[in-house]
């Protein structure tokens, strides 16, 4: 049976597949590729932790949404100090999440 991924993997994955003497086809992607399907896999990492029902489950989830991340930062060339700088300022300015605020609504003026 074959199953249907198109999806990007960690990179030794391929290698765990052999292993297991599975036939399957990989190819490598173009930067514009890779960034859309960097992006796409921040949200399935994202939604993983969202289902993830242990500790070790969350963490493990949030292991490969920090992989992804880092991959994001590299492909930009975006450092520490920028991502810090900015999460500095909006916690400055918006708060953080620490206070458990749940918006219910917001009645706009109507025009």
């Amino acid at each position: 049976m074959k199953r249907i991924y198109n999806k990007l993997v960690r990179d030794y994955i391929p290698e765990i597949i052999e292993k297991d003497s599975k036939v399957f086809k990989t190819r490598i992607l173009t930067n514009d590729e890779y960034i859309i399907e960097l992006k796409k896999k921040l949200i399935e990492e994202a939604y993983e932790v969202n289902v993830a029902l242990t500790k070790q489950n969350i963490i493990e989830e949030l292991v490969d949404v920090i992989e992804v991340v880092e991959a994001i930062k590299d492909i930009y060339n975006i450092n520490d100090t920028e991502i810090q700088n900015v999460k500095d300022k909006k916690s400055k300015s918006n708060g953080k999440f620490e206070q458990k605020i749940f918006l219910e609504y917001v009645i706009e003026d109507e025009i």
